[in-house]
């Protein structure tokens, strides 16, 4: 499964740790510097936008089909036609939201408060509800006849994606203090790669939810149990053989898919997650730096300019890097080099997911529910 959304920004939130000031996401960090010039120019321009009720971190919203999926807190969930932002379908799951949606166009997906999950129909009528067991904390992956989430309590779980009955369970012990985020398991034809709290991935079989093989992003460190918080952020990424991460406090790398062997690892830290195709990898690290690397893990650029600004996972196009801010701002970085090539507002609110590919668009959600289409050319 190919990710096109998977967002941490830099509002998230410690989980038991509130606003903590010592957090580069904290209400208590230093005034933003100014803006850096633009001085390999795009145009860019907002092609279309919706509002949608408040959302935050865990909201994102989806491709599937031929369509975008979002959602909002207060249970609203839409279905978009992404080329004109025209909504095809409005419903409501009944109740408010933790996260955001998980579709493949049949079937879509969202978490309610309760821990529960609640499925829609194409038309967007309601299929089924099941209880999770525990708070949903990743955004719901849907594809294979399958839904898979990881809750609270670190499991993982797959749901039929026809009827709800629950498949299989994986279970971790859980680390005491963790990043809360919004993150997706991705899915290949036989397994699920999940990214867990303490640095590691697993590779999980689809059928049963066996053990196919563990690997280390990160080995936590530090003498408290803040110093040693390791989690992968965002969403691992699958591309050929190869699945990706990153973590908090630990490396980018990228593993076999078949074994969990690392081809290559770099340390480096994220809050936010990263973007891949077959020839580039870019990632902002937590001081909110823009790194790319190669295929093979060998560093291309680094684009210094948008320090302390909160900065999303990034979307990677043919030509240009979209990363959203923590002020609403979109930034266009060139591909070839990191350069600033453009910044496009929307509504002031940080960005909260992961701009997703959508019918030649780029479209993000803000803390505030909106979603905005982006043309950059």
């Amino acid at each position: 499964m190919r990710r096109r959304a998977g967002l941490v920004i830099a509002s998230i939130a410690l989980a038991g740790l509130g606003g903590c000031g010592i957090w580069p996401w904290s209400s208590s960090r230093p005034a933003l510097p100014e803006l850096p010039p633009v001085t390999a120019p795009a145009h860019a321009r907002v092609a279309w936008s919706l509002s949608l009720a408040g959302a935050g971190v865990g909201f994102q919203p989806v491709v599937a089909g031929n369509s975008l999926f979002a959602a909002a807190r207060d249970g609203t969930v839409v279905r978009v036609d992404p080329a004109s932002g025209q909504v095809q379908w409005r419903s409501n799951a009944g109740q408010p939201l933790i996260g955001g949606v998980g579709s493949d166009g049949e079937t879509t997906v969202v978490a309610g408060r309760d821990g529960s999950l609640i499925a829609l129909d194409r038309d967007g009528a309601r299929k089924w509800s099941v209880p999770s067991g525990a708070e949903v904390v990743t955004v719901p992956s849907v594809a294979l006849g399958l839904v898979l989430v990881r809750t609270s309590d670190n499991r993982v779980a797959a749901f039929d994606a026809d009827t709800g009955k629950r498949r299989w369970t994986f279970q971790r012990q859980g680390p005491p203090l963790v990043l809360r985020q919004t993150s997706l398991i991705a899915m290949d034809a036989t397994a699920a790669y999940v990214g867990l709290p303490g640095g590691r991935l697993v590779s999980l079989s689809l059928e049963t939810g066996a053990l196919r093989w563990e690997a280390a992003v990160a080995m936590p460190r530090g003498s408290n149990e803040i110093e040693r918080i390791a989690d992968v952020v965002g969403s691992p990424l699958l591309s050929g053989r190869e699945i990706c991460a990153v973590a908090f406090q630990g490396r980018v790398g990228c593993f076999e898919t078949s074994s969990g062997r690392a081809r290559w690892a770099r340390d480096l830290s994220s809050s936010s997650g990263l973007d891949l195709d077959a020839n580039l990898l870019v990632v902002p690290d937590e001081r909110g730096e823009v790194q790319a690397f190669s295929r093979s893990g060998a560093s291309v650029w680094r684009q210094d300019k948008l320090r302390q600004r909160g900065l999303s996972a990034p979307l990677l196009s043919p030509r240009f890097v979209l990363v959203g801010d923590s002020t609403g701002l979109v930034h266009v970085l060139a591909r070839d080099d990191g350069a600033i090539a453009g910044r496009l507002a929307t509504d002031g609110s940080a960005i909260v997911a992961a701009p997703v590919a959508a019918g030649g668009l780029a479209v993000v959600q803000t803390r505030a529910g909106a979603l905005f289409a982006l043309a950059v050319e």
